[in-house]
Order: structure tokens, then C-alpha cells, then sequence
């Protein structure tokens, strides 16, 4: 794919996945003013965005290895490579920092589900799962063990799995205690209805969504938060046992010549990486450009590229740091 090709295709992902994180955003605001969202408890359980960010919460960061005349002699120029990014703790119960959990997640879970469809020649469905309302005073551990023993039954393939603890009243504007799942997978939408209907727990069918990035955005934007709880978790042929946990992959050190990444800055007037941008590849060097005099400096982790809603985008976005 050529260079204008891979600009047009990342501008396109980026645009989409913004505009659905921007929607979440906006009912995440919306239900926090509007309702209960803030109090609302059961067992532990809280909606994302609910506790204070950190004081590192939010701060830009730029970053980069200087070394440009070792640079010019491995054939990229005399030019710099420079990193901005701004600083994210991804907890989903941040104030600040739930969207950047979300889109995490969010890539994460989608590529998985997609290179499965992919492989199998399958469409993933989204299943919505309630047990029967005397069995809501069970405790979570026994409502997962009953779900997946009838997921079974039904021949479930696999997918993911993420509870919700509470269901949104619309005419009162409360959220109450209904703990149900939600699946987004692979299996046969008939046998999983009759299974389910034998045990007395209700089954929906999810409508077909313009994405699968877009599906996990909307079920993590108000999922349950709990203390040592994986929101996400993986089941059947998608389990880690079957199909290991894809690493984030993250450039700590210079991917032209290999040195170290060390806090930088510019000092000149017409900065020519935009303040407050995520920014990474290579810059034209110039005097402008100096390193943070300090002691040790820590780094959270961070998503190198959290707004990613298809398949292979890091590596088109690596492709275009280095055409720079």
C-alpha cells in the first residue's frame, strides 16, 4: 500500500474510532449529571469513570533520542525521533483516563475476535444473558459458574465475557442492581436460545453494529468495576489457554538506532511538533531541540496507539513514522 493509501486509511480508522469514543463519552457525561451513575453499588461493584485521576493523570510528555548524526549515517537523515504522548494511568475508574481504558480494551478484544472470524469464515454475535430474578441474590462466582454450564450445553465456541452488575431505568433515571452478561462471540444463535430458555434465563440477541470496536466501546462504557475483576475475559476456542494474550507491542528506545529514549524538549518559537499532539517519528533536527536536564525520570505505562478500531493499525502507523 503506498504512502497516500496508508495516510487516507489511518485518517478514515482514527476519524471512526474518535467519533464512537466521543459518543461514549457523552453518555458517560450525560447518566453521570442525570442520574445515580456516581452512587449506585452492589457488592463492590461501581460503574467506570467514578474516582478521582491522579495528580500524573493527563500530562503531555515528549520524549526522543537525538542522536541525528548517527541517524544520517544509518540513511534516515540528520533528523531526530521524537515521541509525545500524554500520560494515562487506565484505570476504568478514572475520571480522566476511563476513555483511554475503553479504546484499549476496546482494540484489544477486536482484533482478537476479528482474526478468529477471519480464520473460521464466522460472524461474531452479541448476546445479552440473565439469569432468572430469584437467583439475583447469588453471588457473582456462582451466576458465572450456572452461565457458562449452560454455555456449554449450547456449544458456546467461545468469545468474550463482560458482566454488568446494573440496569438503567429510563423513566426513573436510576441505575439498579440486574446482573446480566454480555458476549460478544461465535456459536449458533438457535441452540443458544433453547438452552437458555430450559433454565429459565432470558436471552437477547444483540443487533448487528456498524463495528465490533464499536460494540465493546458501548458494553465497557458503563460494565462493573471491582477490585482484583478482569472486565474482559476470554472463553472457549478464544480462551488464553487456547489463544495467548496479544502484547502491547511499545517502542521504549529509538527504532533507528536503538538508544535510549530521554525526556527533550524545543526551545525555539515555532515548535515543529504541535504542543499537546500525539506525535511519534522522525523530525528535522536543529539546534531548537534539547534534553531535559534531570535525574530519573519515571514513565507510566501507556497505548501507543489506544484509538485503533481495525486490524494491523499499529504496524500501518509505524510504516508512516518512518516514510516521515
Amino acid at each position: 500500500m503506498k504512502n497516500d493509501s496508508l495516510i487516507k486509511y489511518f485518517c478514515s480508522a482514527s476519524k471512526q474510532s474518535n467519533q464512537i469514543l466521543a459518543a461514549v463519552a457523552a453518555f458517560v457525561t450525560e447518566h453521570k449529571i442525570l442520574s445515580n451513575w456516581m452512587t449506585v453499588g452492589q457488592d463492590g461493584w461501581i460503574l467506570p469513570c467514578t474516582l478521582d485521576k491522579y495528580d500524573w493523570c493527563g500530562i503531555w510528555t515528549t520524549i526522543g533520542c537525538l542522536k541525528n548524526k548517527l541517524h544520517e549515517k544509518l540513511g534516515k537523515g540528520r533528523r531526530n525521533y521524537i515521541k509525545q504522548y500524554q500520560r494515562s494511568c487506565y484505570r476504568p475508574s478514572c475520571i480522566h483516563c476511563y476513555l483511554k481504558w475503553i479504546a484499549r480494551q476496546a482494540n484489544r478484544a477486536t482484533r482478537r475476535i476479528e482474526e478468529y472470524a477471519e480464520r473460521t469464515g464466522q460472524k461474531p454475535i452479541h448476546l445479552m444473558l440473565m439469569a432468572n430474578k430469584n437467583q439475583y441474590d447469588l453471588p457473582y462466582k456462582l451466576l458465572r459458574k450456572r452461565m457458562m454450564e449452560i454455555l456449554k450445553m449450547a456449544q458456546w465456541e467461545g468469545g468474550a465475557v463482560i458482566f454488568h452488575p446494573f440496569k438503567f431505568n429510563e423513566n426513573t433515571r436510576q441505575f439498579y442492581y440486574s446482573p446480566h452478561f454480555h458476549l460478544v462471540g461465535f456459536g449458533r444463535k438457535n441452540k443458544i436460545t433453547r438452552t437458555f430458555g430450559m433454565f429459565g434465563w432470558y436471552v437477547k440477541i444483540g443487533e448487528e453494529r456498524i463495528s465490533v470496536f464499536q460494540t465493546f466501546c458501548y458494553l465497557l462504557s458503563h460494565c462493573g468495576i471491582r477490585k482484583r475483576h478482569h472486565v474482559v475475559t476470554w472463553i472457549g476456542e478464544l480462551s488464553y489457554s487456547k489463544v495467548p494474550s496479544e502484547k502491547e507491542s511499545k517502542i521504549t528506545c529509538c527504532p533507528v538506532c536503538g538508544g535510549e529514549f530521554v525526556p527533550v524538549y524545543y526551545e525555539g518559537e515555532h515548535p515543529i511538533v504541535r504542543p499537546e499532539r500525539h506525535f511519534e517519528g522522525l523530525v528535522d533536527s536543529d539546534e531548537h531541540w534539547k534534553t531535559v536536564e534531570t535525574g530519573e525520570w519515571f514513565d507510566s505505562e501507556y497505548c501507543r496507539f489506544e484509538y485503533a478500531p481495525t486490524r494491523k493499525l499499529n504496524e500501518i502507523l509505524q510504516s508512516l513514522a518512518e516514510a516521515n
